[in-house]
């Protein structure tokens, strides 16, 4: 039964390891004994563990999503309102508060 462990262990790190890691492109070439297109048969049972994986999330998560209406989000946001430059962007401050201009005097 350990020898059983071990190897599945040893296959999984020896699939893992074959596995190209710089697959991110969505091309296919010819590396000498024919077009090679995707990232491979080793990928296969992971793509298929991940689907099986997001797909029993999709299920386990949907009542909880159509009861919260998480699919609609917080609603939409419209920003602040409109504010005027700060005092003094065009270069006139204005007086402050409690100034009088000097009173006029005749001469």
């Amino acid at each position: 039964m350990r020898y059983g462990r071990v190897g599945v262990a040893a296959v999984l790190a020896a699939s893992v390891m074959v596995l190209p890691m710089s697959q991110a492109q969505a091309r296919c070439w010819n590396n000498g004994w024919g077009w090679r297109c995707g990232p491979g048969l080793l990928a296969l049972p992971f793509i298929a563990a991940g689907a099986v994986v997001a797909g029993a999330a999709t299920i386990a998560t949907a009542p909880i999503a159509a009861v919260t209406g998480a699919a609609y989000g917080p609603g939409y946001y419209y920003g602040p309102g409109y504010y005027g430059p700060p005092p003094g962007y065009y270069g006139y401050y204005p007086p402050p508060v409690g100034y009088y201009p000097p009173p006029h005097v005749p001469n």
